[in-house]
């Protein structure tokens, strides 16, 4: 019986994380796929997302090998908040033993058919529905600083979630949240395993991108969606709870890439950014997509300036770029944090 070895990522570093997706997708196929995770001291929720993702995209694509894991019993914390019942492990003797509080949201999913059954209940739309739901993980991340950080939170995490159901074909999508009270910072990771950000903004007829980066890049400007130029088409009386969309990432990558980091993977491109240094590209392997966001919410003051200087810049930014024959050029020098507005 052949077998293979892949050891879990010491840190926890979005650089380390991506290429520990390339490292499983590119392992030889075998009978045993054994992954070494005793090593580890720590996880966060993009970790615990992302690892569990990675090994369960390649228990789907190899569904005859075998994924066997040791060293779990060492991790208490994962496992409270189902790690390893994110992996799927046949008979998983480490249950999920934490069910969400005021300062974390356990490895949890947001599906299509109970958001349509919460939207039945109240007799209201289902983006109605996925923005109760958003406004509830808004309240940790947010650590309710501030009503307009929640709601911008809210509202862009909305966006975030309905992307998953309107453009990328998954009926579901899994977030994982914690806020350390020590550091004064919260995490989010998001993903699900839709067809795509690159196969989704080619179903815009205005939009080219040539490569998954260039996709990545223009799903962060405001406007930009893969049906946006259909619904402009659209009698008022036909539009739906998915229209004027398109601000959501923009936000989020503006927010957390101010006073944290913003990191978006598909495909087999990944971007991080961060305060003060240029838009950094990553090779990756991710099955759908994963946006992990982390916040400081130390600074009150600094959060409030920055909400209001996003506010202003996403008008002035479309108007700029526009949302169809966008030039790339305008995208990357924005992203650069160019002078160019």
């Amino acid at each position: 019986m052949s077998h293979y070895t892949v050891n879990f990522p010491r840190t926890n570093t979005l650089k380390t994380l991506s290429k520990f997706t390339l490292s499983v997708a590119e392992a030889p196929v075998t009978d045993e796929l054994r992954f070494k995770t005793g090593h580890v001291s720590f996880f966060t929720p993009t970790s615990m997302t992302m690892i569990a993702k990675t090994c369960r995209s390649r228990s789907r694509r190899y569904s005859k090998e075998k994924l066997l894991y040791s060293g779990l019993d060492k991790h208490g914390y994962a496992n409270n908040m189902g790690f390893s019942e994110a992996l799927n492990i046949k008979g998983n003797p480490y249950p999920q033993g934490a069910y969400g509080g005021q300062n974390y949201y356990p490895i949890s999913a947001m599906r299509r058919d109970e958001l349509e059954g919460l939207a039945e209940q109240r007799s209201i739309a289902i983006g109605d529905a996925i923005q109760i739901r958003c406004e509830e993980i808004a309240k940790v991340v947010s650590q309710k600083r501030s009503q307009e950080l929640q709601t911008i939170i809210a509202n862009s995490f909305r966006e975030i979630f309905r992307n998953t159901f309107e453009h990328s074909g998954a009926n579901g999508a899994l977030f994982c949240a914690q806020y350390w009270p020590q550091k004064d910072e919260v995490e989010i990771c998001i993903s699900d395993r839709g067809k795509g950000i690159f196969e989704s903004l080619k179903e815009n007829k205005y939009l080219t991108p040539s490569s998954t980066y260039q996709a990545l890049a223009l799903s962060l400007m405001p406007g930009v969606s893969s049906k946006a130029w259909r619904h402009k088409k659209k009698r008022s009386s036909q539009k739906s709870e998915w229209d004027n969309s398109g601000y959501g990432l923009f936000f989020a990558h503006k927010l957390f890439g101010e006073l944290g980091w913003f990191y978006l993977a598909s495909g087999d491109k990944a971007i991080l950014i961060e305060s003060g240094e240029a838009i950094k590209q990553m090779d990756c392997a991710v099955e759908g997509t994963v946006v992990s966001m982390r916040l400081d919410l130390s600074d009150a003051d600094k959060i409030e300036k920055c909400i209001k200087n996003i506010k202003n810049e996403a008008h002035r930014v479309k108007q700029r770029i526009g949302t169809k024959s966008i030039d790339f050029k305008s995208v990357e020098a924005f992203l650069r944090k160019e002078k160019v507005f």
